[in-house]
């Protein structure tokens, strides 16, 4: 049953809905004749038959008979069924259908996709030809979607059905998998039952991440030996999601934007959490009706507390392989329903000899001098017996195993030696984890030591250059104890976009941080070279050549991409900054990454934009205070409508102005910038006398050329909202001119308001030019373009009599304002505009309900 969570709201939409109906041929009331004294049928009992409910009950859900007699719930059928009546007979559209379900307690996954709009009115039952109740055709379902999308633009499909990727399966450790035959007969007997989890659970070591791992490429047809060997089927996925929390503690919003980012629905990274949870788990139950889904979360015991209560709540198709230590156990069968859980325990004795003898083989196959090559001789010949003590040493566990091979290898310690010492040590892996590490710990070079400790302060695993420079090691240096790390089993290459990075084991960077955190000084000076290293990188891929002014300078205009593969990189070291105190360099990184986050993460942007203020007034650089009040924070809460808190920001940055000179350029542009500030807020409160007034204070101060464009932006705008249109065009056209000198802006507002002065004087060429301007990359335009462009086109149609044009552009702007951010400023704009055209529609044909 869905509840009517406002249920005036649902009567009113239903209503609009119904009564599209009304001209529709099968629906139109037919009279009988006059003798007969009968009104015959009219378009409401027509429904109504073929819901199987009374007239009566379409009105009271009409509201027709009164607030108190609108239900408080309807069944899930009849609702879908009414809903997919008005679907196939009218020209109701996708934002219709969305706020009728808003009104209900059905989630709604915003933008609307074709596969959940399909997977709704699967459920609507109806009378059919042979005068039983079922749910529409497949055929029919499909019509009605290619009306509701047709619409889309080739290059940019934004509320639309995407292929999810294939998978995200990270590269495997070895080229070959050892052991664990019975095991992975198990996961694959598990993926062909009904149960919807597995966890895979053991200590430190054993191998959980690699048997997930081979399982999953077993579902891909690339399987090692022992996959092979089993000479089973292995299902196929339609899509696989591996996510991970090796490095270091999963964040439920990382976890949700790795799951978005797979299914295809990126546009969904930079959104609050509650939405984009329940949006996630919806396009998950889509793609998963089609084809069942694998999601694999590795040592999920690492990773936040509400991934597991996701987990819990995932629909039907989606099937899931945890990996967790054994001691929690316990709490995650507790946790999870019907979980198949796969204790791993050492490897098999035979198992066990096999991957003995593929490691020592491995490292055979490296450079060592010859006295190494003579150890690995000897190891590889060495007793069956022998081989089996040290097995039993390291109780079968593969990662153990590998460390004292490496170490054995490395060391002039005997077998029998490194054998008794550790049965010696502990009768516990943690134990033997702590005197393997401890032996090799010893035996590394300096240089290596520094690699390992500073291992733990990615998010992501390090390519060479960060890496290096974190650890403060020249390219020598750097390669060799690379070499040595991966001899010693530590660490282990992988390519990501073409591009090494180095991950290690969790077992691996514990005892790396927990060494470093011995030696804070030590800490300290390696934080700082890996802070500086992604302000050189901010440097190298945002900074500007023009303007030469400091934050300006990092305007967007250059490829995003590198910027986005670092970014959680970035961000841990922005947090760190912050978290310890740090405050040159949370403004060096705020100033350099304010510009970017105006496009990806405007809460963010406030949020750093405000901690970077506080930081400058603690070391008495007002200027800069001022710079990250009015313009970081400012500027930013003005966007997302909030206006109140940015003329706070904005009177707080004028205010620390006031005690410094007032000649010197640097407060004159920031003096200038806050008044225009000033000026927009009072446009958008509908006061242009008041705005007026601020500007011409504004222009009485000098600035520079920057700050000039800003400035002749709000004199446009205050023309524009006077319907001054021509002198509109003027200081448009004049802002971009000046924008020129240092290299120009990629300014939204300046061609889009261009666009729209130019329409109201009639020149539609020139509008058209202006709109197309808006689109920085015309083959991949972002969402924030494209709403100022669909709305600036519909304002084009609509110029040139166009209604119905002008209101498919419009609600296309709406749509992507409702998946981008729903609290951006324009929107209040757009909807009042939206009901302008329905109005003139109205007017002109009395129907506009089917545009």
């Amino acid at each position: 049953m869905a509840e009517l969570e406002d249920q005036n709201g649902f009567a009113k939409l239903l209503s609009s809905g119904i009564k599209a109906l009304r001209q529709h041929p099968d629906y139109k009331t037919k009279r009988k004749k006059p003798e007969t004294f009968s009104t015959g049928q009219s378009y409401l009992d027509k429904i109504a038959d073929q819901l199987g409910v009374s007239a009566n009950t379409i009105k009271s859900w009409m509201g027709q008979m009164g607030s108190k007699y609108i239900p408080g719930r309807i069944e899930d059928a009849k609702l879908f069924g009414v809903i997919w009546i008005i679907l196939e007979n009218s020209e109701m559209d996708i934002r219709w259908f969305t706020e009728l379900l808003q009104t209900t307690s059905i989630p709604v996954v915003k933008p609307a996709i074709p596969l959940w709009i399909a997977s709704c009115l699967k459920k609507a039952k109806k009378q059919q030809k042979n005068g039983l109740f079922g749910a529409p055709s497949d055929q029919d379902i499909k019509k009605v979607i290619e009306r509701l999308f047709d619409d889309k633009p080739d290059n940019q499909k934004f509320a639309m059905e995407v292929k999810p990727l294939g998978h995200n399966l990270p590269t495997r450790w070895s080229n070959t998998f050892i052991g664990r035959r019975h095991e992975l007969e198990a996961i694959r007997q598990w993926m062909l039952s009904p149960s919807p989890m597995c966890l895979i659970t053991g200590w430190a070591g054993m191998g959980k991440t690699t048997i997930a791992l081979e399982a999953a490429y077993a579902c891909v047809g690339r399987l090692h030996r022992e996959g092979i060997t089993l000479d089973k089927c292995w299902p196929r996925f339609r899509c696989m999601i591996w996510v991970s929390a090796d490095l270091k503690n999963l964040s439920f919003n990382d976890f949700l934007n790795t799951i978005a980012y797979q299914l295809g629905r990126a546009e969904l990274i930079d959104k609050s959490i509650n939405e984009k949870q329940l949006v996630v788990r919806h396009a998950l139950a889509a793609y998963a009706r089609e084809e069942q889904i694998l999601l694999i979360v590795d040592s999920i015991d690492t990773a936040d507390s509400d991934i597991s209560q996701f987990i819990n709540d995932l629909p039907q198709g989606v099937k899931v392989i945890l990996t967790a230590r054994e001691n929690l156990n316990q709490n995650y069968g507790e946790a999870f329903r019907d979980m198949n859980i796969i204790q791993l325990s050492g490897l098999q004795k035979t198992e066990a000899l096999d991957f003995l003898i593929q490691e020592v083989s491995r490292h055979d196959k490296m450079f060592h001098p010859p006295d190494k090559q003579k150890k690995i001789k000897q190891l590889l010949h060495a007793s069956s017996e022998m081989h089996m003590q040290l097995i039993s040493a390291t109780a079968g566990n593969p990662k153990a195993l590998s460390l004292s091979i490496a170490y054995i290898i490395d060391n002039d310690i005997p077998i029998q030696r490194l054998i008794k010492e550790i049965e010696e040590a502990s009768y516990s892996l943690l134990g033997l984890f702590e005197y393997l590490f401890g032996r090799t710990w010893i035996r590394c070079h300096e240089d290596t030591r520094r690699l390992w400790q500073v291992l733990c302060f990615f998010t992501r695993p390090p390519d060479a250059n960060s890496w290096a420079q974190a650890a403060g090691l020249d390219v020598r240096r750097f390669h060799h104890a690379v070499e040595q790390m991966r001899t010693y089993a530590l660490i282990q290459p992988e390519r990501v976009n073409e591009q090494l990075h180095y991950r290690g084991h969790q077992t691996v960077i514990a005892y790396g941080e927990q060494n470093l955190s011995e030696n804070q000084e030590m800490e300290l000076a390696s934080r700082k070279r890996w802070v500086q290293y992604y302000i050189n990188y901010l440097d190298t891929y945002l900074k500007r050549e023009q303007p030469s002014a400091a934050y300006w300078n990092y305007l967007l205009g250059r490829d995003l991409e590198k910027i986005k593969q670092e970014w959680p990189n970035i961000y841990k070291a922005l947090e760190w900054a912050y978290m310890e105190g740090q405050s040159e360099f949370l403004i060096e990184l705020v100033i350099r990454v304010s510009h970017f986050l105006s496009r990806v993460n405007l809460p963010l942007r406030i949020e750093y934009g405000l901690k970077a203020a506080k930081a400058a007034r603690q070391l008495d650089e007002p200027i800069l205070e001022a710079l990250f009040q009015i313009d970081t924070a400012g500027w930013a809460l003005i966007e997302i409508n909030d206006l109140n808190r940015g003329l706070q920001q904005i009177e707080a940055g004028l205010q620390v102005l006031e005690h410094l000179d007032a000649d010197n350029p640097d407060v004159c542009d920031l003096k200038v910038l806050g008044l225009a500030f000033k000026s927009r807020l009072s446009l958008k409160e509908n006061q242009p006398d008041k705005a007026a007034d601020i500007l011409d204070e504004a222009v009485n101060i000098p600035s520079s050329p920057i700050i000039q464009h800003r400035l002749l932006l709000v004199k446009g705008d205050l023309c524009l909202q006077r319907s001054q249109y021509k002198e509109a065009v003027r200081w448009y056209e004049e802002a971009n001119k000046i924008s020129a000198v240092y290299g120009g802006e990629k300014t939204i507002e300046a061609y889009f308001n261009l666009g729209v002065a130019y329409v109201e004087c009639g020149e539609a060429e020139k509008a058209e030019k202006a709109f197309g301007h808006v689109l920085y990359d015309k083959t991949q335009p972002n969402q924030i373009e494209l709403i100022y462009y669909y709305y600036g086109r519909a304002q084009l149609s609509a110029g040139t009599g166009d209604y119905a044009e002008a209101l498919r552009l419009n609600k296309k702007a709406l749509a992507i304002i409702d998946s981008w951010e729903q609290t951006i400023s324009i929107r209040n704009e757009v909807e009042q505009f939206n009901e302008v055209l329905e109005n003139k529609l109205d007017k002109s044909n009395g129907d506009f309900t089917k545009y």
